[in-house]
């Protein structure tokens, strides 16, 4: 039998707290997924502005155009980035399936050149180290469903 090394022990990860806005009925549509995904729900509310929270890591709009890519601004923190491109968040939710650059190439009927460069602009404009870190903060921000 393998023993687990003292220093791989379990770390405790904290949960993400999120802003949930958007109406009703689209916020219900995500809360279990959002909950069962690991993000702490700090507030809910129909526009930003109407809930008065501040320290969250990021702001889900559960409204169907936002889900859909549509393109705009996204709100991390009190930080706007630049928003992504719909070729983007087809390269991005694919990264999330963990394909490799010439799988995602072939599903999109693009090179894998042109994935380079794609991933390379999510990288850039999600702040991200590498494309595991750009996956990870994408999903804190909504932008793949998990």
């Amino acid at each position: 039998m393998r023993s687990v090394p003292e220093t791989a022990k379990t770390v405790e990860m904290r949960p993400v707290p999120i802003l949930l806005v958007g109406a009703p009925a689209d916020r219900d549509r995500l809360r279990a997924r959002l909950v069962a995904a690991g993000f702490e729900i700090a507030a809910e509310a129909d526009t930003r502005a109407q809930a008065g929270v501040d320290d969250v890591d990021a702001v889900i709009d559960a409204t169907p155009r936002a889900a859909a890519g549509s393109r705009r601004l996204l709100t991390i923190g009190d930080s706007p980035q630049e928003a992504l491109t719909a070729r983007e968040h087809d390269v991005l939710a694919r990264l999330a399936d963990g394909l490799p650059n010439k799988a995602i190439a072939h599903a999109l009927g693009i090179s894998d050149q042109t994935v380079k460069f794609h991933v390379a602009a999510i990288i850039a404009k999600l702040g991200a180290a590498n494309r595991t870190d750009a996956v990870r903060r994408a999903i804190r921000r909504g932008l793949v469903a998990i």
